[in-house]
């Protein structure tokens, strides 16, 4: 589990609430090559007024370019 989602924190650029909720998903990733494929965790931002949903890389957030799975 990742905890740098706290640099998320900002209002909703919908609604401008504050109000909000984040949560992880893991999505295939193409890697270098033809067969090779990683999963990536990403954030996604879902603001708990208006429902809007913005979506973040945690590579980019934490500034983690470490793999977590390879098959």
């Amino acid at each position: 589990m990742h905890f740098g989602v706290m640099k998320l924190d900002f209002n909703c650029l919908r609604c401008g609430s504050k109000n909000h909720e984040i949560k992880n998903i893991y999505l295939p990733e193409k890697k270098d090559g033809i067969l090779k494929m990683d999963v990536g965790l990403y954030y996604l931002k879902i603001c708990l007024d208006c429902g809007y949903t913005e979506m973040y890389s945690a590579k980019v957030v934490d500034k983690n370019e470490k793999i977590i799975f390879e098959y």
